[in-house]
């Protein structure tokens, strides 16, 4: 019998390209909507809902604390996508019913469609594709750490900011799908494992070690020097804020403050962002940590922990630098380095030192 070896050597390929798209599929839960009241689903295709008889085709359907029981409901669509309050999502919708008599509602869907819709939340899609590409890489792994972490959660990761920003199919653009498809699988590992690839929009000039934040004391998390500051638009900023709005505020996370006298700066970092704010005030002094004060101003009101306090009649100013905690990849200083040529792999070989990377489901 005679072989064609042309052919065979195609056959295996094709094999082994099959084997490493398998490999490859993988679920992410995304947490999507919670404490709901009522929750409307729809689709021109038709609804199909597990567990109701012949697969109910109804096109909208409204689902109430009140008539549902314990058991939790799964929605898809023929179409491919389904809509939950007027938004659109890839994959299957998940309803449960939660002990306070609300709603958690879940998207079930694989990572790489997850990812279209988290790319250019995160990103402007219009930047360098190298930037797009680190982004992609960073933010799967990300999700995937969150999924190892996710312990007895019904879902690995929020869509918020909290986590990171999923909008479903309106938050998908084409060159960000581009960049997803071309690090399709690619993770970021630290001696074989997945890391927790934090990344903010900009740094002001010198990342921050996760130690000092946030506790987190491994290698690829260090600080790093940044020139985002040559073309950041949060290279600086300045923020007024209410002495009576950041009384009220605090005192909702239990921080009772008299009549303020002076806001100083308690300690730095060694890259510079302040660590904890001095309130000296009628009842005495109090030491808030500035990601608390952040965190209950928002982060709007206070966009970095790169700033100095200034009591100007009623209010306080606070002028400073960047955008967001910090730690990892900056996507500021990540533009720059594309604009200077630099590929998505030297990008994220910077910000996360020390770190490989790898396809996930391949040694």
């Amino acid at each position: 019998m005679h072989v064609n070896k042309t052919f065979v050597k195609i056959c295996f390929a094709a094999l082994i390209l099959l084997s490493a798209e398998t490999s490859l599929a993988e679920n992410i839960r995304v947490a999507i909507a919670d404490n709901q009241r009522s929750v409307t689903l729809q689709t021109a295709a038709g609804l199909r809902i597990e567990g109701s008889p012949g697969h109910r085709q109804e096109k909208a359907v409204t689902f109430r604390p009140a008539d549902m029981g314990r058991q939790t409901v799964r929605v898809s669509s023929s179409g491919g996508q389904v809509k939950m309050n007027g938004n659109a999502y890839r994959g299957t919708i998940e309803i449960r019913k939660k002990k306070n008599g609300t709603l958690l509602v879940i998207n079930d869907l694989d990572l790489e469609a997850y990812l279209l819709g988290v790319v250019a939340a995160e990103t402007p899609a219009d930047w360098e594709m190298e930037v797009l590409k680190a982004q992609a890489v960073a933010s799967r792994t990300y999700a995937l750490y969150q999924k190892q972490n996710a312990g007895r959660r019904f879902y690995h990761i929020l869509a918020t900011v909290d986590s990171q920003m999923y909008l479903g199919k309106r938050g998908e653009r084409q060159r960000a799908a581009q960049a997803v498809k071309e690090t399709r699988g690619m993770i970021i590992t630290f001696h074989g494992e997945v890391i927790p690839a934090f990344y903010h929009a900009s740094c002001g000039g010198h990342t921050e070690d996760a130690l000092v934040l946030w506790g987190i004391d491994e290698p690829y998390l260090k600080g790093v020097d940044c020139d985002c500051q040559n073309i950041s638009t949060y290279g600086s900023w300045e923020k007024r804020v209410t002495m009576a709005g950041i009384i009220r505020a605090l005192g909702r996370e239990g921080y009772r403050l008299g009549e303020v006298n002076s806001v100083e700066i308690g300690t730095l970092t060694a890259a510079g962002r302040v660590k904890n704010v001095l309130f000296r005030h009628a009842g005495g002094t109090t030491l808030v940590p500035a990601e608390t004060l952040r965190a209950t101003l928002g982060y709007s009101s206070l966009p970095s922990i790169f700033f100095e306090p200034e009591i100007i009649g009623r209010e306080v100013v606070l002028s400073g630098r960047g955008l967001g905690h910090g730690v990892g990849l900056c996507q500021w200083g990540a533009k720059e380095m594309a604009r200077t040529g630099a590929g998505y792999q030297a990008i994220l070989a910077y910000y996360y030192p020390g770190t490989t990377l790898a396809l996930r489901g391949v040694r």
